[in-house]
């Protein structure tokens, strides 16, 4: 009973079958079995063999038509024979033999074929329980089982038809195949049963899989709902920057050990770590967050930060360590899933919202203590209102919640930060930094093992007074210096202070630069500070230089040719006062660097800098102050000259407003240049090189608000504004109109004829769009009345009435583009 076998790869169900029907066989048969590889070869086989036809089945099959209506008469014949025995028996009696044998075998035959054809029928159906049920043990053994009867029906089958004709007409099918044809059946009905349990329990699988996912759905609804913070960038940051053992101090205090210990719990919970600027207190923070983490206890924290919008208030930080807290208990989500149904908020945006489901959550919380680390209370937008918080959440959860935060000395009131234990950053810092002066020293090749080597680790350590931002800056200056010479120069005069060390090590950089570098490092300072031109509503997520924008005032700084590797560039003319770091971005193709001060004593030394006298400035820093002038000289070149601005109004025109591309470089290009058309007081001029900067730069200014030149700039705010039906754009205009209208004289000519320039495109400007576009309601009459002759004289104004025309129906999608006419009279006032 040889088979030929299939190469396709076999299914397990049918090898696991093989396998069993391989073990009820004696040695010998094992030896002669040779099963096919699949189902499906089997079937093959069974109708092979079926067709298979002997000499004898073919006479039967010839004879069916005659003995077919004997047989239906056999009982009428017995009868006749039984009446007239004589005359019939001796042609009935073998006829009838023939008969019976005969249509025996032809019931034997349709009953195989009538099983052949119900395996047919059912395989498919079973294959695919095996597909799809795979995983499945009990549905893979009742069609293993099953396959066990496929492949001993087959077997028998070929017996059958592989016995000669003769032995084959008198053998009984009953015996041969009722046992297995019931097995089929017994079989087939259990494979159908488990399929039916599988497809139940699959079914509850996928029920539970929907749960999950909505689940899962939810919970990112409820993070998206509080938005957090970015503090995991933060944390990582300064932990980068934390020295080995320099907050060994900190840890060994006593105040630190009483606060840590879960035996003190009528001490108080709430401990203040107080330091001067620069004195270490967000990197220790970040190290006791990571060194509480390691020891296994749950910590929130959360990193303040002046100079970006998502990191100043109260609100930020609790919508974040609420966050926080729910990735560390999931089970809590529960909890605080109400108050995010009920806010109807897509935006927490509600303090007392958040505080309430952070009360729910930390009162059901399952930790036995949970930390909050709070650095740089100071740099809050209100550090009493985060300091009272502070208060009431200790007493409302004393026995679980303990909170550490950080800042300079004495922020608060008196009465916000009773019962608080105070830690102040001092003397266990001196030993740490010099140390760490000590190993920056032997790093220096120049000075290592030198007499100098001594002076610099006394003299560093005794300016730094416990501040490790002053040791690190001042070692990084002292790397650079040539020479040993050089570096006794510089002991003998060691800054005071980060404003004169700010100074000192940016002189010292600057001295290096080429030309091109100088105008590079000059731009990055001018813009690195985006909220001292950006409005609060267009800093979204923080107040940091992007890419982009980096990439275009580069270009600028170097006579329009793109920068290679601006980022690169950044690095090196940077300074003491700004970092280049990797971010994550929310789009493909775009470059992941930002900038962002050091520290913020250097976000407040750039700021002061521009009330400096030129004498006391860098070189690097002087264009600061005329920084209104130089950014916006940057976005007349951006919006006459750069083909980037060229291309974001063709698409802004064909899609009608909606562009695909990013507008932010434009808003930053835009504010830069209105920061100088809103101008009302001009600094004071000190020296006949300032004046002749001054003077170039408002030339550059009123021959683009005077021409035809500032029609780019002009369509795409328009565009940008009637599109949006902001009405923005005509409260820039009228502000423009009004700060240059105050302007009836001036020392400085330059200025005065700017001021003049302005106040007569701005009047035109703001006319146009309270006429055509949106906010006409709040503009005084004086802009609205119908314009005088001269604006009907004005090439320039006329330019501008037609673009108002020809985008108004962005802001007015009732009126169609071809049938607004612009009114001969206007409503009076």
């Amino acid at each position: 009973m040889p088979f030929s076998a299939s190469i396709v790869k076999s299914p397990t169900a049918w090898q696991d079958a093989v396998q069993a029907f391989l073990s009820s066989l004696g040695p010998s048969e094992r030896a002669a079995f040779q099963a096919p590889a699949t189902p499906d070869d089997c079937m093959a086989v069974l109708l092979a063999t079926q067709r298979r036809k002997t000499r004898l089945a073919r006479i039967l099959d010839l004879m069916r038509p005659a003995i077919d209506p004997l047989k239906r008469f056999e009982s009428a014949i017995d009868v006749l024979v039984q009446v007239n025995a004589g005359i019939a028996s001796p042609i009935w009696g073998p006829l009838r033999i023939v008969i019976t044998l005969s249509a025996d075998y032809f019931r034997t035959l349709e009953s195989i074929a009538m099983i052949i054809h119900r395996i047919i029928s059912s395989l498919q159906r079973f294959s695919k329980y095996e597909e799809l049920f795979e995983k499945n043990s009990l549905v893979q053994n009742a069609i293993g089982a099953l396959y066990c009867d496929y492949l001993d029906f087959c077997v028998r089958v070929t017996k059958f038809y592989s016995t000669s004709s003769f032995r084959t007409f008198f053998s009984s099918f009953d015996k041969d195949f009722r046992d297995v044809s019931e097995s089929i059946q017994l079989h087939s009905q259990s494979v159908d049963w488990a399929a039916h349990a599988a497809h139940i329990e699959e079914t509850q699988r996928d029920a539970d899989k929907a749960r999950a996912e909505r689940r899962l759905h939810e919970r990112g609804n409820i993070q998206r709902w509080l938005s957090p913070a970015t503090v995991d960038d933060d944390l990582q940051k300064h932990l980068n920057d934390h020295l080995p053992h320099s907050s060994d101090g900190v840890l060994a205090s006593r105040q630190f050990q009483s606060f840590v210990s879960s035996d003190d719990t009528d001490k108080p919970h709430v401990l203040a770590l107080q330091g001067l600027p620069g004195s270490g207190k967000t990197t220790a923070a970040a190290f006791i967050v990571d060194h509480l983490e390691k020891k296994g206890f749950e910590v929130l924290y959360f990193f303040f930060k002046a100079n970006d919008v998502e990191k100043r208030t109260l609100l930020h930080c609790v919508r974040t360590i609420l966050s926080q807290l729910l990735r560390l208990e999931e089970h809590l989500y529960d909890l605080v899933e109400p108050f995010y149904q009920e806010s109807g908020r897509v935006l927490a945006d509600s303090l007392v919202v958040v505080q309430r489901a952070l009360d729910t959550a930390l009162g059901q919380s399952k930790a036995s203590r949970i930390f909050v680390v709070l650095d740089a209370l100071d740099e809050s937008s209100n550090s009493n209102e985060v300091s009272q918080w502070i208060t009431a959440q200790s007493d409302s959860h004393n026995r679980r919640l303990r909170i550490l935060n950080t800042s300079r000395p004495s922020p608060f009131s008196r009465s916000s930060i009773q019962g608080w234990s105070l830690l102040r950053m001092g003397g266990f810092e001196n030993d740490s930094i010099k140390q760490y002066i000590h190993t920056r020293v032997q790093s220096n090749p120049i000075i290592c093992d030198t007499d100098t080597a001594k002076q610099v680790q006394d003299y560093v350590a005794s300016a730094a007074k416990g501040l490790w931002l002053y040791a690190r800056l001042m070692m990084d200056d002292i790397d650079r210096l040539p020479s040993i010479g050089q570096i006794q120069k510089q002991l003998n005069a060691l800054p005071k202070g980060f404003t004169e060390l700010y100074t000192q090590i940016i002189k010292t950089t600057e001295a290096s630069f080429n030309p091109i570098e100088l105008k590079l490092a000059q731009q990055l300072h001018l813009w690195v500070d985006t909220a001292d031109y950006l409005p609060n509503f267009l800093i979204l997520a923080d107040d940091r230089l992007g890419y982009s924008m980096l990439e275009l005032i580069f270009q600028y700084a170097n006579d329009g040719e793109v920068v290679h590797d601006p980022a690169g560039q950044a690095s090196r003319v940077a300074g003491p006062l700004i970092d280049v770091f990797d971010v994550d971005v929310p789009f493909a193709g775009s470059q992941a660097y930002e900038l962002d001060f050091i520290h913020h004593t250097a976000a407040q030394y750039l700021s002061e800098s521009n009330h400096l006298s030129a004498a006391e400035l860098p070189l690097i820093l002087r264009p600061r102050r005329l920084r209104h002038l130089h950014r916006a000289a940057v976005a007349v070149w951006y919006f006459t000259e750069c083909a980037q601005s060229a291309e974001l109004l063709q698409e802004l025109q064909l899609k009608e407003g909606s562009p695909t591309s990013s507008l932010m470089c434009y808003f930053e290009m835009a504010y830069g240049l209105w920061n100088a058309l809103h101008l009302s007081q001009f600094p004071d001029i000190q020296d006949i090189q300032e004046a002749h900067e001054a003077e170039i730069l408002l030339q550059k200014l009123t021959d683009f608000i005077s021409t035809p030149a500032c029609l780019r700039w002009i369509e795409a705010a328009i565009i940008i504004n009637y599109r949006g039906r902001f009405p923005h754009l005509l409260y820039n205009a009228v502000n423009a109109w009004k700060a240059a209208s105050q302007i009836e004289t001036h020392p400085f000519k330059p200025y005065l004829a700017f001021s003049k320039a302005r106040a007569r495109f701005f009047r035109n400007y703001a006319y146009v769009l309270a006429t055509t576009g949106v906010g006409r309601e709040f503009t005084s009459c004086e802009i609205v009345d119908s314009p005088s002759d001269a604006f009907w004289q004005d090439y320039s104004a006329q330019a501008l009435l037609r673009l108002g025309q020809r985008w108004r129906y962005l802001a007015f999608p009732s009126i169609e583009k071809s049938v607004f006419k612009f009114p001969d009279t206007l409503r009076r006032c």
